[in-house]
């Protein structure tokens, strides 16, 4: 398998070739989904939940992402590399880009992932500015999650629809070069993936967009919290962990809009 870069995952998009998504917190669980032909490994602050034993994500610090990014960055080989900047590390721009520097200069990051809103877009610009390549993430926010009863699925009204949509449009505009759409409505996610340029990544929004991105433990179905319910079990009747990887990946690239 060759190196994923960037340009490779655009191509992708327009090709209508689905782009899979896994998360990873170290070094062996990395090179295994690498090797698996992962398209894109994503360091996710998911571990203060499935990794750390927390309620939520809230406890994931600067220096566990910077850590765990680490191990991920000596496993993996080929794939894509993003690292979540945690809860209250991108407060302000300038220190977004001071904890960003440290995830890519220091711990071979690619990429960084920020929660956003349209309160975001000067920092998604300032990093652009400063080439720090950056992943939006919109829909169900699990930074701003207490509990699980919150998930609710995103834009089911004309209403927020328009605002999500507005939203997506906006962070584009700024300079994002990736976006992740998080429990939105299933339509509004393909039309989201359909209108902007850059790759739209969907978890529990459907099968449409661009691409699929899941917690590893989730597709494995070791999770300490337990699986969520949008993940689809057929999966768990696949008993060989590298068949079950692989069956994702299939099936996100086949399943990819058109």
């Amino acid at each position: 398998m060759s190196k994923i870069t960037l340009k490779k995952i655009y191509s992708m998009k327009k090709k209508h070739i689905g782009i899979a998504c896994l998360t990873a917190y170290d070094a062996s669980f990395a090179k295994y989904i690498d090797d698996c032909g992962i398209d894109i490994i994503l360091v996710g602050d998911s571990l203060g939940v499935v990794v750390q034993g927390h309620v939520n994500t809230h406890d994931v610090t600067q220096s566990d992402i910077e850590y765990h990014t680490g191990l991920v960055s000596r496993g993996n080989k080929n794939a894509y590399l993003i690292s979540d900047m945690p809860i209250n590390t991108y407060d302000t721009p300038k220190q977004a880009l001071k904890n960003a520097k440290r995830l890519i200069k220091n711990c071979g990051a690619q990429m960084v992932k920020l929660e956003t809103d349209v309160t975001h877009l000067k920092t998604i610009k300032f990093l652009t500015r400063e080439k720090i390549p950056v992943c939006a993430h919109i829909g169900i926010k699990p930074q701003r999650i207490i509990s699980n009863s919150e998930y609710r699925k995103q834009g089911k009204t004309i209403e927020t629809k328009n605002n999500i949509l507005n939203e997506a449009n906006l962070i584009e505009k700024a300079g994002a070069k990736l976006l992740i759409v998080e429990c939105i409505d299933e339509t509004l996610a393909n039309t989201i993936s359909k209108k902007l340029s850059i790759p739209v990544i969907g978890i529990a929004s459907g099968k449409k967009c661009d691409g699929q991105i899941l917690v590893l433990y989730d597709l494995l179905n070791i999770s300490f919290s337990g699986v969520p319910k949008f993940v689809d079990k057929s999966f768990f009747q696949i008993k060989d962990i590298h068949k079950r990887i692989k069956s994702f990946i299939k099936k996100t690239k086949d399943n990819s809009r058109v």
